[in-house]
């Protein structure tokens, strides 16, 4: 026990002449300018000064750690480190008491520097203009800044890769299906589709007689270029007349539809009303005029079995 305690007794009398002072080469200074501020100890024992690095506070209001710390400078008092500290509030700005932690003996104890006011004054403008503005200081480029986000760059890769190697193999298990493209239809079916769904409108009965008529002779017209390729759109009526009278017609079916194609031209162009029970009549002589020029398709198996006969004949 009484090694102890002379051990305690020694400890607590070194410890006792351990000492930490800071020092600044300026206490008055302009807003923006540096103040180099040293730390010098003295701590008394040998050991191992352990916050040197992290001696300031994260967040000094109004100071701003520039660089640091230097230890190249002369060592006239035991231990020492300088900062370069950056001064952005006007007044006074203290320098707080700082920590100086020391390890000794497997323990460490704290030294404390004693507070600094440094006089901050206003930038004033001289009769000439402001001031130059210092320079800027740029932080040194350290790789080791970036490391933090390492393993967040590596998921997103990951995850990239992933959907990529998915999308692959998903392709290549889908066989490709040929577009099924239906065939055009004949020239009646359409025909009667049109005519069956311009009936349904019964424009007429609504007042757009008009309508009615333009809409019927353009499916007649359109049904004439699918059927016997004549420009039919791009003609007037008598030429249409003209080019059917060569497709050897019957003249009832031709009568009937010159006669369409004229009350047309009248309804249109001389507002002419041919009576309400033609309306309906009008589709009735398309129908029929389709009916008369249908295409007749004979299927394949069938052809061959005709020319068969016909060959046996």
């Amino acid at each position: 026990m009484k090694y102890g305690l002379m051990m305690a007794c020694m400890v607590g009398f070194a410890l006792a002449f351990g000492q930490a002072k800071l020092t600044v080469d300026r206490t008055t200074v302009q807003i923006g300018d540096q103040v180099k501020a040293t730390i010098q100890m003295n701590p008394g024992s040998d050991g191992k000064w352990v916050n040197m690095k992290s001696i300031w506070p994260d967040s000094i209001k109004g100071i701003e750690i520039a660089s640091g710390p230097d230890t190249s400078i002369a060592k006239t008092y035991g231990i020492a480190a300088a900062w370069n500290l950056s001064f952005f509030d006007t007044g006074y700005v203290r320098i707080p008491k700082l920590a100086v932690a020391w390890q000794h003996d497997g323990q460490v104890d704290s030294l404390y520097t004693d507070e600094i006011p440094i006089l901050v004054l206003a930038v004033e403008p001289d009769s000439a203009g402001l001031l130059a503005i210092k320079d800027i200081y740029v932080q040194p480029f350290s790789i080791l800044f970036y490391k933090k986000y390492i393993p967040h760059a590596l998921a997103v890769l990951l995850l990239i890769f992933g959907l990529w190697y998915w999308w692959k193999k998903s392709q290549k298990a889908k066989e490709p299906v040929p577009e099924y493209i239906p065939p055009p239809p004949f020239p009646h079916e359409w025909a009667y589709a049109a005519l069956d769904e311009l009936a349904a409108k019964r424009l007429w009965q609504s007042g757009e007689v008009k309508e009615h008529y333009s809409l019927l002779t353009g499916i007649l017209r359109e049904y004439l270029e699918r059927r016997f390729t004549i420009h039919a759109l791009e003609q007037t009526s008598d030429e249409i007349i003209t080019q059917l009278q060569s497709l050897q017609l019957s003249g009832r079916t031709l009568e009937n539809t010159a006669s369409l194609l004229s009350i047309s031209d009248l309804i249109k162009f001389a507002k002419a009303d041919p009576g309400v029970d033609l309306h309906a009549e009008a589709i009735d002589r398309v129908r029929a005029f389709v009916k008369e020029t249908t295409l007749v398709v004979v299927p394949a198996d069938e052809s061959e079995t005709q020319k068969e006969n016909a060959n046996v004949e």
